[in-house]
């Protein structure tokens, strides 16, 4: 049953472990980016490119490591629900605790700052890597920006649910 519910977490730590090798360093994306542009685009400033690889790479931060933290927060919520489901007397997900608990969010924003620590002192022992803080601060944010997102989500789900005809009035 377990299994089940982590294997999503598991490939994910597979996807940003190999992000975070010689494969996806800097230097290698600007090189894919720039024979993607000349192909589309032909020439174009590289100090343009330069900036687009630095945007592009920094927003994957932050949106690999969101996709973490919705990864084990989903994974906490369906192997607790998949636990309690015996148990409960009642239908799983009329009540808040349900779709959103503040335990299941720090879990996930705690593994993803210990995953994007690991992340970087690994980057730090690679020659063409550099291991920052910045950058674990950035998939920080990402972690803490999708649990506002899923709490925002379920408030909304649990709203609609309560409203007659599963509508909200305007």
């Amino acid at each position: 049953m377990l299994c089940r519910r982590w294997w999503p977490v598991a490939v994910w730590l597979v996807v940003l472990r190999l992000e975070s090798s010689d494969f996806a360093s800097s230097v290698n994306t600007y090189g894919l980016l720039h024979r993607v542009a000349i192909a589309m685009l032909g020439e174009i400033d590289p100090n343009t490119l330069e900036l687009f690889n630095t945007i592009s790479r920094k927003s994957g931060h932050f949106l690999g490591y969101a996709i973490l933290s919705l990864l084990v927060f989903q994974a906490l919520k369906y192997t607790d629900r998949d636990r309690l489901r015996l148990a409960l007397q009642r239908r799983w997900g009329i009540f808040f605790r349900d779709l959103w608990r503040w335990d299941w969010s720090m879990i996930a924003i705690l593994f993803t700052v210990t995953t994007a620590s690991f992340d970087e002192i690994h980057q730090a022992i690679i020659p063409s890597r550099t291991g920052r803080w910045q950058d674990v601060a950035l998939d920080t944010a990402g972690a803490i920006a999708m649990q506002l997102l899923l709490y925002a989500r379920a408030s909304h789900a649990l709203h609609l649910q309560r409203t007659p005809s599963g509508k909200a009035h305007l």
